[in-house]
C-alpha cells in the first residue's frame, strides 16, 4: 500500500475506526469460543492478536488526534 503524506481527517478516523470494528468483531467471534478458550496455545494466539489489534488502535489514535487543527 502506497504511503501518503496528505492524509486527511476522514482518511485517518476511517483506519481507527476500522481497527476498532476488527478489535469488537474478534472479541465477540472468537472471546468465549470453546475451542478458543479449552486450547492454552489457541488462548494464548488469541490474546496475543487482541493485543495487537489494540495497540494498533491506540496507535491510530494518537496518530488522528495529532493531526487535529487546534482550536482557537
Amino acid at each position: 500500500m502506497k504511503h501518503h503524506d496528505n492524509q486527511d481527517t476522514l482518511s485517518r478516523f476511517e483506519a481507527m475506526d476500522r481497527a476498532f470494528i476488527q478489535l469488537s468483531h474478534l472479541e465477540s467471534a472468537l472471546g468465549q469460543h470453546p475451542v478458543i478458550t479449552s486450547d492454552p496455545k489457541a488462548k494464548q494466539l488469541y490474546d496475543n492478536a487482541l493485543e495487537s489489534l489494540a495497540v494498533l488502535y491506540q496507535r491510530l489514535s494518537v496518530l488522528n488526534n495529532e493531526q487535529q487543527p487546534e482550536d482557537d
